[in-house]
């Protein structure tokens, strides 16, 4: 069981590193602080806000839950869910289980933020600061990852503990696992100054 452990963790830790390279080149982590400053305007739908209000926000905190506990305990964790590199990889945005540490600039108690999602954002925050101050050649938005059915998959998947194969009903009326639509529709938060 704790060679299966380590296989996910490797494997996990393979796909953020061929992910954080999609996202953009040299790019750090900065914070969900950072996304805030340009996210939670009203008129462009406060993105922050909507994330904050998420289970994304609150995802290291059902690590404390009673629920928690006893998938750890079934899986024989040798660590409290809170603490477990197998489940920190997804509740802790960047976690990385190797060193058992978040990036610098992430603060653990708050979970899945949005460089989980969009990959770190040094190099869009940066290009943001720039358009700020005048430069309208500056793409912000060619500087951040867009996140598809892939992204969310890396955690929603089968080896979740939490995972039920009938959690979604699609417009067919059969059951699935995951469902990009229906999930992505309970956290959207797209800005609606900007065509989709």
């Amino acid at each position: 069981m704790k060679n299966t452990a380590v296989i996910y963790i490797a494997l996990f830790a393979f796909a953020i590193a061929v992910t954080a390279g999609v996202f953009a080149e040299d790019a750090t982590y900065v914070g969900n602080g950072q996304c805030k400053i340009c996210h939670n305007k009203k008129d462009e739908g406060e993105a922050w806000t909507k994330w904050k209000n998420s289970p994304h926000a609150k995802a290291i905190e059902t690590l404390n839950t009673d629920a928690a506990k006893a998938a750890a305990q079934k899986l024989n964790l040798a660590k409290a869910p809170a603490e477990a590199p197998e489940c920190l990889k997804c509740h802790v945005t960047g976690y990385d289980a190797a060193t058992g540490k978040a990036p610098e600039k992430i603060q653990t108690a708050d979970g899945v933020q949005c460089e989980a999602c969009h990959g770190p954002a040094s190099a869009h925050t940066a290009e943001g600061k720039k358009f700020k101050s005048g430069d309208k050649d500056a793409k912000p938005g060619e500087k951040i990852g867009h996140p598809d059915e892939a992204t969310c998959k890396k955690c929603h998947n089968e080896q979740s503990p939490t995972w039920k194969a009938d959690r979604y009903t699609l417009p067919d009326g059969t059951k699935t696992g995951f469902d990009y639509k229906q999930a992505y529709a309970k956290i959207e938060h797209n800005n609606p100054l900007k065509k989709k």
